[in-house]
């Protein structure tokens, strides 16, 4: 009774409009998405899930440790790997150009670097905007504990290839 009420109601509701809308809905990305959690005077904070890595057998060393060039799982190039993390992102003081800071920096990686490459993350909920992340290397700061991104902007339209 009450569910047949309510579509009743429901029916009623959209009938009665006279300009009829049809909305394209299409999936949200599952990876390589931002979608902004809070934003406050001075920075933003946005949930990020990023494709990264390669496998080892077809790596010749891409993360530099000082000393030589080795493997690392789930870093650099390629989609074998999903990570997620929460990143606050600030102005830098460069014109459109931001820095993200990834409090929880576990969430990337164990390691005390993280190999980030290129990525245009799609915001969701925007239209059609884009987050993008230049490759760097993140190196672990020594009293936080974050990993800093720099040189991040924003666009209208997918700059990186996220391979």
């Amino acid at each position: 009774m009450k569910k047949t009420l309510i579509t009743i109601v429901f029916l009623i509701l959209c009938f009665a409009c006279k300009k009829h809308e049809i909305i394209e809905t299409t999936e949200l990305p599952k990876f390589n998405s931002a979608q902004l959690i809070s934003n406050s005077k001075g920075s933003a904070y946005y949930g990020i899930t990023v494709r990264v890595g390669h496998a080892a057998s077809t790596c010749s060393g891409c993360v530099n440790t000082g000393e030589n060039c080795i493997h690392v799982d789930c870093q650099g190039a390629g989609t074998a790997c999903s990570v997620s993390a929460i990143m606050e992102i600030s102005d830098s003081g460069e014109i459109n150009f931001y820095y993200g800071i990834i409090n929880a920096p576990n969430e990337l990686t164990f390691e005390e670097t993280f190999l980030m490459p290129d990525r245009s993350l799609y915001i969701i909920g925007s239209n059609g905007q884009f987050l993008n992340i230049p490759e760097q290397m993140a190196y672990r700061d020594e009293e936080t504990g974050a990993f800093v991104l720099y040189d991040i902007f924003f666009s209208d339209n997918q700059v990186f290839i996220n391979e």
